[in-house]
Parts: C-alpha cells; sequence; structure tokens
C-alpha cells in the first residue's frame, strides 16, 4: 500500500532548457543514491509537454511506501522531499503546489525570492 507525494510548479514564463536538464540530474542523483531498501518509485517527472494546466513547467509524483512502518515512511518522505527542495531551488519565482494525496504540504519547503 502506498500513497503519492504530488508536486506541481507554474511560472508565468517557460522552463529553460537549462534548468530542465537540470532538474532531470537532480532526480537522477537522488535515484541513484536511493539506500532506504526497496524503492516504491523513483522520483517521478511527468513530460512537460503535456502539461495538466496553463502555465505548468513542472509537475510529477512520486510513490511512498505506507507497509513498512511509519519510521520509513518518513525516512522516504524526508529524502524525497530533500530532492524536490532542490528542485524548487532550481525554478525561481515558481508558484507550488506540494500534496501527500489530499494534504497540502507546499508550506514545508523553502522557496527562492
Amino acid at each position: 500500500m502506498s500513497v503519492s507525494l504530488y508536486y506541481t510548479a507554474k511560472r508565468e514564463y517557460p522552463i529553460t532548457k537549462q534548468e530542465q536538464e537540470a532538474c532531470l540530474k537532480t532526480a537522477e542523483h537522488y535515484i541513484d543514491e536511493y539506500s532506504l531498501g526497496d524503492m516504491y518509485e523513483g522520483f517521478c517527472i511527468y513530460d512537460n509537454d503535456e502539461a495538466s494546466e496553463q502555465n505548468v513547467i513542472f509537475e510529477g509524483a512520486t510513490k511512498l511506501p505506507l507497509d513498512e512502518g511509519e519510521e520509513h515512511f518518513g525516512e522516504v518522505l524526508d529524502y524525497w522531499a530533500d530532492c524536490l527542495q532542490e528542485i524548487i531551488e532550481i525554478l525561481p519565482h515558481a508558484q507550488w503546489d506540494i500534496h501527500i494525496d489530499d494534504a497540502d504540504i507546499t508550506s514545508h519547503f523553502q522557496y527562492p525570492e
């Protein structure tokens, strides 16, 4: 059983090729370095060509495990949240919407000015 971490960033101007590459590189680094047991799913970034809404420059979802206990869930959430925090810093001036299923956790992250 699992829940998912969902993340969406909107901005008035599109993501640059350099930003997109930096986001992918960050996600790949975290996937490669994952050491918390079996990975339910790597840090998933959706194809930007099929954005769900106007002005969406970045979005995705990552499954989080529930069946290995609360402590493990917290460790995995913290790990992917660190990855997401690095991506947030790559995308200035974006408005973020971050949820664990229906629970809004957007305020738990730091945003560049």
